[in-house]
């Protein structure tokens, strides 16, 4: 009896873990199906120029899909080869959400 327990003790997880995952399809990947149509909320061309230097792309490729401005702040979303960016603006800089520029520690 404990050899059996033993044994399904270790089966269990290893099936578990050997389970394949199907590919999920990012829900926020359809935020970048535009329409035709589609005109960007802003025109910043620096805006613009910080995103595609920042991923390594032409300007061309950047599309402001969002903008919500602030008195010296703001929150925008760019899409880049069909991912959505999120980039966020303090006074006259630019940085990707969530990254802090001010964090030097490797």
């Amino acid at each position: 009896m404990k050899k059996l327990i033993f044994t399904l003790l270790l089966a269990v997880p290893t099936f578990y873990f050997a389970q394949e995952e199907k590919p999920k399809e990012s829900p926020t990947a359809k935020e970048c199906d535009l329409p035709k149509d589609f005109k960007e909320p802003i025109k910043n061309n620096r805006l613009k120029k910080f995103v595609a230097i920042d991923n390594g792309v032409d300007e061309k490729e950047v599309i402001i899909i969002r903008a919500q401005n602030g008195f010296g702040s703001g929150i925008y979303t760019a899409c880049v080869k069909g991912q959505p960016i999120q980039y966020q603006k303090m006074g006259t800089v630019f940085m990707r959400e969530g990254k802090n520029p001010f964090n030097n520690a490797k």
